[in-house]
């Protein structure tokens, strides 16, 4: 079947980035507990926004003949490896190791490229096997060091793997790229059916993948807890099955029903999400460290109240981000990485 481009996905890849903008630019701390990461196991909307993305990226492989092309991924991999430790350098200083959000999305798509060298009669069961993997070391085999299992915020396989590379743990942090492909994966596997057949024909099978994944990652969750931080097998279950529900009615709306221009600014950050997400990441934390962002919530703060503040000032983000993309848009700019 030929490929066509679909706008659903570049919207849905849109309502992720503004849900990350959202979430990393809030204005104080008053603003809703959806929009502030779990503080260890849990699931918030804050908490499925970059799965969101994540699933994305796979949704558009199979769209893609570079990712047939083994030096195009590795090209694409080194740029956003390196544009991440530049803005992490950037923010943080050359002190500073890793390569943050973008070498998460790097380290993924790299690990999900390679899955997908394999047969395709064996990329399900291998994908399945990784996460099973997974939770098996997570519950029976003792951390180096505690002489225990754990899954804890000082304690945890995520921990001792990050540590052992020198590098401090975060939810970005390398620990969390193996299962994050699965992620990627899942939506390769919608991609596929995207292109087999079609957007109508697609979206029972998205459905049905939805239930199943988000079925077996709530049973899967009282042995493994669901926690994004350490990126567990049952967090990419849930995740997936919400990313895919996302995806299915964001090509519903806008492919299937033709709702399209209620949707056209989400998918202008959709088709320049890279561009967004540096712009954000250098506009908004420079802001940040010379107390910009301070007086400006506490201005609003004294013509509404500290939680519309919050809200403000993220919608205020989204907005400025949001005006570049559309100048970009608007000049058939697209920038791809």
């Amino acid at each position: 079947m030929e490929k066509v481009r679909l706008h659903g996905v570049d919207v849905a890849r849109g309502l992720a980035v503004v849900g990350m903008l959202f979430v990393d630019n809030r204005g104080n701390a008053e603003i809703g507990e959806q929009f502030v990461h779990a503080p260890w196991h849990g699931l918030r909307l804050a908490d499925v926004v970059f799965p969101v993305f994540l699933l994305v990226v796979g949704v558009s492989m199979p769209f893609s003949r570079r990712a047939d092309r083994p030096r195009a991924v590795l090209v694409r991999v080194l740029k956003l490896a390196l544009l991440g430790w530049l803005i992490v350098v950037a923010k943080y200083g050359f002190d500073s190791v890793g390569a943050g959000v973008l070498g998460h999305i790097a380290g993924a798509y790299l690990l999900c490229w390679l899955l997908l060298r394999l047969p395709r009669r064996a990329q399900v069961p291998t994908a399945a096997a990784v996460l099973a993997v997974l939770t098996l070391v997570a519950v029976l085999v003792p951390v180096p060091g505690t002489g225990r299992t754990a899954v804890e915020p000082d304690a945890s396989w995520a921990h001792w793997f990050d540590d052992l590379l020198g590098l401090d743990f975060s939810a970005e942090a390398p620990h969390s790229y193996l299962p994050s492909a699965v992620t990627v994966f899942i939506g390769v596997l919608a991609g596929r059916a995207l292109v087999e057949r079609g957007a109508r024909g697609a979206l029972s099978r998205m459905l049905a993948g939805a239930g199943v994944l988000l079925a077996l990652g709530l049973v899967l969750a009282p042995l493994l807890p669901v926690n994004k931080r350490l990126w567990t097998p049952s967090f990419v279950l849930v995740a997936g099955g919400v990313g895919l529900l996302v995806l299915a009615a964001a090509i519903w709306l806008v492919d299937v029903r033709g709702v399209r221009r209620p949707f056209r600014p989400a998918e202008v950050l959709g088709l320049n999400a890279i561009v967004a997400f540096a712009l954000s990441e250098l506009l908004f934390r420079a802001v940040l460290r010379y107390d910009v962002q301070p007086a400006v919530v506490g201005w609003l703060t004294d013509r509404t109240t500290a939680t519309t503040s919050a809200y403000l000032y993220a919608a205020f983000s989204v907005v400025v981000v949001w005006a570049v993309c559309q100048v970009l848009a608007r000049r058939g700019i697209v920038v791809r990485i």
